[in-house]
């Protein structure tokens, strides 16, 4: 059975996102400090993470999908900490062309994003989603 799209958007996304020092990808094994899971759930074996949870596809006419993916990274700090991780993360995904280059993705765009306070441990968050605009299978 082949990967559904979600999941070679979500593998790419975060072989984007260790690239580019924003996370640790780590396709095999336990989930690293800083680490990304990919099943949509948040580990509670590490203190910082990312998440990247994948969202049903909407299609777009005939041959086009808007791919979505939700990205949620809870960091040691304030507010303004993940606010910054954020900023980076807009840097490389929105407005972007052919980011990442599968699915025949064209452009992406922040569709939303909202921010979450320190929890009790410390650890602020910060959720945002990004669509994709990309071609069917």
């Amino acid at each position: 059975m082949a990967d559904s799209p979600e999941k070679i958007l979500n593998r790419a996304l975060a072989q984007l996102l260790h690239d580019r020092g924003l996370a640790v990808y780590k396709p095999t094994g336990t989930i690293p400090e800083k680490g990304i899971s990919l099943t949509g759930v948040l580990p509670t074996t590490v203190a910082e993470c990312t998440v990247l949870t994948p969202l049903r596809p909407l299609p777009e006419g005939r041959a086009d999908m808007i791919y979505r993916t939700q990205i949620y990274t809870r960091r040691a700090g304030s507010i303004l900490t993940v606010r910054d991780w954020a900023a980076e993360l807009r840097g490389v995904l929105d407005l972007k062309e052919y980011t990442p280059n599968v699915l025949g993705i064209s452009w992406s765009w922040e569709f939303s994003g909202t921010d979450f306070e320190p929890d009790t441990n410390g650890r602020a968050a910060t959720a945002v989603t990004y669509y994709f605009r990309g071609r069917r299978p």
